[in-house]
């Protein structure tokens, strides 16, 4: 059987370029979380940890365990 050739398209794809328009942004402007997320550093884990640890009377406990908790409670403040 003979081979018939495949057809081509011979018609090009064009790309076009889109403009933005005022109705193509969104309503709200982005938050920045930054902003509203205060900054917790390790001196003030390290300082509460410290006051759970002194709290507790010094025994029975883990440094890391307070170390964590401190984090939890100033992340949710």
């Amino acid at each position: 059987m003979p081979r018939v050739p495949k057809k081509t398209e011979t018609t090009p794809t064009l790309r076009v370029k889109r403009t933005r328009r005022a109705s193509d942004t969104p309503a709200t402007t982005p938050v920045d979380i930054q902003a509203t997320t205060p900054v917790v550093t390790a001196a003030e884990i390290s300082r509460l940890a410290y006051q759970i640890y002194q709290a507790r009377g010094g025994v029975n406990g883990s440094p890391l365990e307070d170390w964590l908790e401190a984090e939890r409670k100033l992340s949710s403040r």
